[in-house]
């Protein structure tokens, strides 16, 4: 169990974007004892409902995060090919290819080209 909350708890200070609030933290740590206490006293078969209902929401959230990447990812194949058919050694550049918060790759972009 205290894997699940160490995940759970990285993913809530990621969504939070760092910031500490103590409100949401106790809210995912009561959740986490209620359903903890719950399966302790519930037969197996309704601990196995309840996981497979987890993994169900698990597997709709992802696939929407595939749904919004998509358009961005074949945008980036695209160009990626394109490079490669040019013969020259494929470079991603999100700000050419209109593709918005890649901050990261916008800077490694522009750390490569000041060499």
């Amino acid at each position: 169990m205290s894997t699940q909350y160490y995940i759970a708890e990285t993913n809530l200070a990621y969504v939070m974007k760092g910031k500490q609030n103590k409100i949401v933290s106790m809210v995912l740590k009561a959740a986490l004892l209620a359903t903890t206490l719950y399966g302790s006293i519930r037969t197996a078969e309704t601990a196995w409902a309840l996981a497979d209902i987890g993994v169900g929401i698990m597997v709709w959230l992802n696939l929407i995060a595939i749904l919004i990447l998509a358009k961005p990812a074949l945008i980036t194949l695209k160009d990626y090919r394109e490079q490669r058919k040019q013969g020259i050694d494929p470079v991603f550049s999100p700000g050419k290819l209109g593709i918005q918060n890649a901050d990261y790759w916008d800077e490694e972009y522009q750390h490569n080209q000041d060499k």
